[in-house]
């Protein structure tokens, strides 16, 4: 209905109630059903002396005459309750009352610190312009509440969360809870279960509630009308609010009529509002029709390459339409459209997760810088395969349904410092295609009981997505806890290395630990890894290998024998520092890289190591 047919119905309602105001006969004919003015009195229930009253208040804004035919009736220019009770039909004093919808739902307004019945009554701007056929949504939830926008197709699962959810909010309580996935991905739920309620979608987040008990109650009672008037449901999101705002968000949906669901990633039972409805990550089938709707041919991939990239990425079905959307813009750029177009874009959306958990490395080092002996080159090319082709074994050949648990690659690599630990990992990564991401435990575990596992948590959840290579750097901070259980800490220590187990087991990329206390490990938790690879400090050939491969062949270098550099008895690491120092100190010196150059560096590498250079390492040096 257009807005001056609303107007129409108001003027005609006006005219009417003056009329028996001012005691005489309406005569106005009926005005067709419809308008605004029926919506809002059958939204709150008013009786036929409340909708009246509402008109009469109304009136006063849209009728200039309104204020003469008040003073004449009841002796004040302006609507009462008083004068509404002593001329219109059918009057009622519960309509007075705070709990009737007129003063319930703020559609009247008392002048305030005046008597009930002789105050001023006014009529809300919200409510004035919806019957004038003006309707928007109250200024005073601007900036508060977030109209969502329109769900896009969601795969089958998500489909039918959000059909759990519009039956709560229509045949339920009103109320739930969305827990898990993401936030983008429990908002395209809310939207989508809103469509099927037949109501509007829009998000608060907890930060922005009022802590207040009274204002808050305020804000309810606005939200319910406003949810009444559009009609409309709420999704107060408190992932990233503190116990006590989850607390406030927790009570502020509790207190409302209007459908609601509170989002969080996880919640606790103080969090939980209503019905848990548990929002999952896509299927791996659900995944591959994602991207093949969202390539939709423009960057062509084949059925091996959707695989691959299912296997590869856990990706949120937004996160699959950016990335796809990325490919698709380099596409028309002119980069070669292709798999490796849409891998890229893959991995650059789900690396965005993890970039404020850990280090990432870009991996750049291969094979060829690599010097380990032949059975651990085997070992890592292992793990490699195990990675590369776990689409093939687990989904094709079946190994999933007959295994379930265990299927993550894990590794630990053992050794000392300096032996090539960090940079095997690198190769790996490097040859994957992958990023690696290097996580300090020693920053992870907390002291306080519970804290090391969600640190754990939140890192593996955020490399979920793209199963980035991730590197457990200095493990020995949490295995060198592992005891004897002699008090409730011991305990609660080994639980924290139980814990990161059981998350690399299930974790779908590569987690590898790093340690050099191999001997300390207890046999259990090392049959629970897949591959441990001991990395040895290297002999004399491997140490000569080490130093034609760390010498650049551009760097300006004169005289350098790697196998009589192969006599200091040093690791791979501190050869690299080594080599590093000396060209620097060749170049200060604008001269080559010489031998001299070498031992002065290795002085100040050993003085680091707290070591003495002997005779027999730098034997025939010149």
């Amino acid at each position: 209905m257009a807005g001056d047919v609303h107007q129409e119905a108001l003027t005609a309602a006006v005219t009417r109630v003056l009329a028996r105001v001012g005691g005489r006969r309406d005569e106005t004919p009926e005005a067709p059903g419809g308008s605004a003015l029926d919506m809002v009195s059958s939204c709150f229930g008013l009786t036929p002396f409340e909708r009246d009253v509402l008109v009469l208040t109304a009136g006063v804004e849209v009728d200039p005459g309104c204020a003469e035919v008040c003073r004449t009736a009841g002796g004040r220019p302006y609507p009462t309750f008083s004068l509404a009770l002593a001329t219109l039909a059918g009057p009622h004093w519960s309509a007075l009352a705070p709990v009737s919808p007129l003063r319930r739902w703020h559609l009247v307004e008392l002048e305030p610190d005046s008597p009930v019945t002789t105050a001023r009554l006014r009529i809300d701007e919200r409510i004035l312009h919806l019957l004038a056929g003006v309707p928007y949504l109250d200024v005073r939830l601007h900036g508060l509440v977030t109209p969502l926008p329109a769900a896009p197709a969601l795969p089958g699962t998500q489909h039918a969360v959000a059909t759990a959810l519009a039956g709560a909010w229509t045949t339920g309580t009103g109320r739930a809870t969305l827990a898990g996935a993401d936030g983008q991905t429990r908002r395209e739920v809310a939207a989508a279960a809103a469509g099927e309620a037949g109501v509007r979608a829009y998000a608060a987040r907890a930060a922005d509630l009022p802590t207040d008990a009274v204002e808050r109650e305020a804000l309810a009672r606005l939200w319910d009308r406003e949810a009444i008037l559009l009609p409309g449901a709420l999704l107060v999101e408190v992932d990233d609010a503190g116990p006590e705002r989850r607390e406030v968000a927790a009570a502020f949906c509790r207190s409302l009529a209007a459908p609601v669901a509170l989002s969080a990633a996880e919640v606790t039972a103080d969090d939980r509002v209503g019905e848990r409805i548990a929002v999952a990550t896509p299927r791996p089938d659900e995944q591959r029709e994602l991207w093949a709707a969202a390539l939709d041919g423009v960057v062509p991939v084949g059925d091996g390459d959707l695989s691959r990239l299912v296997a590869q990425f856990t990706l949120p079905g937004h996160v699959i339409r950016a990335a796809a959307s990325d490919a698709r813009r380099r596409a028309a750029s002119g980069a070669p459209a292709g798999y490796d177009l849409a891998w890229q874009a893959g991995l650059d959306h789900a690396r965005m997760a993890l970039d404020d958990l850990g280090r990432r490395i870009t991996p750049r080092a291969g094979w060829d810088d690599l010097v380990l002996p032949a059975p651990q080159r085997a070992v890592l090319n292992e793990i490699v395969a195990h990675v590369r082709r776990r689409s093939t074994v687990h989904d094709d050949w079946g190994f999933e349904d007959v295994l379930r648990r265990g299927l993550g690659v894990t590794a630990l690599f053992a050794g000392g410092s300096g032996t090539g630990k960090t940079l095997a990992a690198e190769v790996l990564a490097h040859d994957l295609g992958l990023d690696l991401f290097v996580i300090d435990l020693s920053q992870v575990v907390n002291k306080y009981i519970g804290e090391t596992e969600k640190n754990l948590r939140r890192v593996f959840d955020a490399a979920e997505r793209g199963g980035a290579v991730l590197l457990f750097d200095e493990a020995d901070a949490l295995f060198g806890k592992r005891s004897e259980v002699k008090d409730s800490h011991d305990r609660y220590a080994n639980i924290e290395v139980s814990y990161l187990l059981m998350r690399m087991e299930a974790y779908r990329g590569l987690a590898i630990l790093t340690s050099n206390m191999k001997k300390s490990m207890d046999s259990a938790f090392l049959r629970r890894l897949r591959f441990v690879v001991d990395f040895p400090f290297p002999d004399a050939p491997e140490r000569a290998e080490i130093w034609r491969r760390v010498i650049p062949a551009r760097a300006p270098a004169e005289g350098l024998d790697p196998e009589r550099l192969a006599q200091l008895t040093v690791s791979g690491g501190s050869i690299r520092n080594i080599a590093l120092s000396a060209a620097f100190l060749a170049a200060d010196e604008g001269a080559t890289l010489q031998m001299r150059h070498v031992l002065a560096a290795t002085r100040t590498e050993y003085l680091k190591l707290e070591r003495s250079v002997t005779s027999a390492e730098v034997a025939g040096w010149r």
